[in-house]
């Protein structure tokens, strides 16, 4: 189970960060992302918690996102 980080509009937009390792969370600065209109889970990655993806959208300035929960994304990073 993972969480993926999506805009709170009407049409959901999902928010692609460029991660390599669980770390690179702590390491993102505001404005590091792209938007995609589709989701593509090659690319848009997952996060192992909320917590996790809270820091994620956090680090990167986001004012709102949503949290999707979603069972099997390609990618999952999680903070310990």
């Amino acid at each position: 189970m993972a969480y993926l980080l999506a805009t709170t509009e009407s049409h959901v937009r999902w928010y692609v960060v460029r991660l390599k390792q669980a770390s690179d969370v702590l390491h993102l600065k505001e404005g590091e992302f792209e938007l995609m209109d589709h989701l593509d889970l090659r690319i848009v990655p997952g996060f192992g918690n909320k917590d996790t993806a809270e820091r994620a959208a956090k680090a990167l300035g986001l004012k709102t996102w949503r949290y999707v929960k979603l069972d099997s994304p390609q990618v999952t990073f999680t903070l310990e």
